[in-house]
């Protein structure tokens, strides 16, 4: 992207983290300097101007302070928050129900395949809350302002498609296997037919239920990521029903090391994916995807939920921090939720152990991380009200695209 010249006409200070006066100071700018420009966002209202610089050096000065004899352009930057795992678990459903009444996501991701009951009463019953409440403030029915995506699985629950159908995709009960349990087989043309013959499944089901086309598409534990015979017809798939796809970018490291050591696969990296989406000319749902508010890991015990919630707060910020610096104009941030009283991992062990029997595949030691996920959106919405100059800096949501069927 081009930059652009700027001077420096009177004292100013630039900013770190976001364009506020009351942002940590960086360098004191004096009148005559030269600065070289990144682009323009807007910012806090200063003396009546809310367009604020990025410098090249990632910093914000106020453009008040800035003249420049060319168009810089103002980028908007807006954000896709989604909630992951929704529709299989009461709890985790009502934490995202809770996140979208009171602002703090717009999207969640669907999990479709739970068959506990014939009649899907436990998605019915999410249709119906977004389409009968609004959020704080506002009389818009949540369903006209949420992104409702699919989240496609073969790796928890059952099929939706009859198992003689997809016999090769689950084990002798009839189940998905866990994401470890995918091997090069997964590159064959005989299991990528079946994974996308339930994948049809899933989101014909998804239809019936929410009575629109997914506003976009991802998939439990990434594995669309994980072949390039999965990737390349899972994309394609999307792109002729027009949905926009999860970005691959920012997939966590750690955990794609994670993925790595636990699957018989050569998982592609993500240079590779990139030539991969460059090639078949993907629409992703966003520029980026941040996942790395999610945590913590299931094998670190989790003594205080504050300093893990100030910890998510800082990783927060530090991801918008990256966003506004960046040239991105739209990035999701991903999470995972629950509204729970429980705090230990062994009481989320015992307590859901039924659960875990009629649908394996979201694993319970996350559980608390998922508590520390809802607290530390919920303590960080309270730190915003009534503050105009908070530390912390309010999302703009992406406004959903609607497709009834």
């Amino acid at each position: 992207m081009a930059t652009y010249k700027g001077i420096v006409t009177k004292l100013v200070n630039t900013r770190i983290f976001k364009p506020s006066v009351n942002a940590p100071k960086s360098q004191e700018l004096q009148p005559r300097w030269d600065v070289e420009i990144s682009h323009a966002i807007r910012g806090e209202v200063h003396r009546g101007i809310d367009i604020w610089y990025v410098l090249t050096n990632r910093t914000f000065v106020w453009s008040g302070a800035i003249f420049s004899s060319q168009n810089i352009p103002i980028l908007a930057k807006q954000y896709l928050v989604t909630a992951d795992d929704i529709g299989v678990n009461k709890e985790i459903d009502l934490g995202a129900k809770l996140a979208l009444k009171n602002g703090w996501i717009n999207s969640i991701a669907v999990l479709i395949n739970r068959m506990e009951n014939a009649d899907d009463e436990q998605l019915e019953s999410l249709n119906k809350f977004l389409n009968e409440t609004h959020s704080i403030g506002s009389s818009t029915p949540l369903a006209n302002t949420t992104h409702v995506g699919l989240h496609y699985t073969i790796t928890s629950g059952k099929p939706v498609s009859p198992i003689e159908e997809v016999k090769n995709l689950v084990d002798e009960n009839g189940y998905f296997p866990e994401y470890k349990g995918l091997d090069s087989n997964y590159g064959t043309d005989a299991y990528v037919t079946q994974a996308m013959h339930e994948l049809e499944s899933q989101y014909i089901k998804f239809k019936r239920v929410f009575k629109r086309e997914p506003a976009h598409l991802t998939s439990h534990h990434d594995v669309h990521t994980f072949t390039y015979p999965l990737f390349n017809s899972i994309h394609s798939w999307a792109i002729n029903k027009k949905i926009p796809i999860r970005s691959h970018s920012f997939l966590p490291p750690i955990r794609r090391e994670f993925y790595d050591l636990g699957v018989k696969l050569n998982l592609p990296s993500i240079d590779t994916m990139d030539s991969w989406s460059i090639k078949l000319g993907c629409q992703s749902s966003s520029d980026h995807t941040m996942v790395g508010h999610y945590g913590p890991a299931p094998f670190l015990p989790l003594i205080s939920y504050t300093s893990v919630i100030r910890k998510k707060h800082k990783t927060l910020d530090a991801g918008i921090y990256d966003f506004l610096a960046s040239t991105d104009q739209s990035r999701e941030i991903m999470v995972h939720i629950i509204k729970s009283d429980f705090t230990k991992k062994r009481e989320f062990k015992d307590h859901y152990k039924p659960f875990v029997r009629e649908y394996p595949g979201v694993d319970t030691r996350y559980f608390a991380g998922r508590v520390a996920e809802f607290r530390s959106l919920q303590s960080r919405s309270l730190a915003l009200e009534g503050r105009t100059n908070s530390y912390f800096i309010p999302f703009d949501f992406i406004i959903p695209e609607i497709r009834p069927v």
